[in-house]
């Protein structure tokens, strides 16, 4: 599905814009398929209802910002559910003393993780399952990962305040 035909069902549907917009926030986020769903086809939407006056920034950035909050929470939560049979698994038992490693790290440097991981294309879909695996408090994460959000959502009014400045 391309962006023109995205714009084209939005256009034919606009009350499932919202919708679309919690969706692709948490597609984009979501452990193991936000790896092959870029951002920008959020913002292409976003942009495109907002340029449209279909939706006002106040309705599509909270709208992103729930979609990529409900992933972390998720991603998080397999992390915390899947993570101790993962890591017993045949797969991951060779590569033990890196995983510690790493899982110490992670436990160090956790809420950094959470506000980084939230900037970082490759590993945005990751990180919550990272750390959910490596035991951070879900508290800890729940404020850190609102935290991340947050600004993440900041950086999304900047940029579609710049689409307006360009289209409006």
């Amino acid at each position: 599905m391309s962006l023109a035909s995205l714009t084209d069902f939005l256009s034919a549907n606009p009350q499932l814009g919202l919708v679309m917009i919690v969706g692709l926030g948490f597609i984009e986020a979501c452990p193991g398929i936000g790896l092959f769903v870029s951002g920008v086809i959020l913002f292409g939407v976003a942009s495109f209802l907002f340029v449209e006056d279909l939706y006002s920034i106040v309705q599509i950035v909270p709208a992103a910002m729930l979609g990529g909050f409900l992933a972390d929470q998720f991603g998080y939560w397999l992390g915390r559910r899947l993570g101790p049979s993962f890591k017993e698994s045949e797969m991951m038992r060779s590569h033990g003393s890196r995983l510690d490693r790493a899982e110490r790290l992670i436990r160090r440097f956790g809420p950094m993780a959470a506000v980084g991981g939230r900037f970082l294309t490759m590993i945005r879909s990751v990180v919550p399952l990272l750390l959910g695996m490596a035991g951070l408090s879900w508290p800890r994460y729940l404020l850190w990962d609102l935290i991340a959000v947050s600004i993440w959502g900041v950086g999304f009014v900047l940029l579609l305040g710049g689409v307006s400045q360009l289209f409006g």
